[in-house]
């Protein structure tokens, strides 16, 4: 399995798991870095994460079905 598509199935996951929050999910290792319905309350968690060198990658259920492009 390539790393996009670890990326996308870790993303669904999540986004299952909160269908209606923002989250921060680390690029690296896929771990959820943060989570709200509020993007404001997420920041400082992405933040803190960029400061020990991770990628946080935001992510927010569509409400309608959608197509990824990569």
């Amino acid at each position: 399995m390539t790393y996009y598509e670890q990326l996308v199935q870790h993303a669904a996951d999540a986004m299952d798991r909160h269908p209606r929050s923002t989250i921060a999910l680390d690029a690296e290792t896929f771990e959820v870095i943060g989570r709200s319905k509020d993007i404001s309350k997420v920041v400082p968690k992405m933040d803190a994460a960029v400061a020990q060198g991770r990628t946080p990658v935001i992510l927010e259920k569509p409400r309608h079905p959608e197509t990824w492009i990569l």
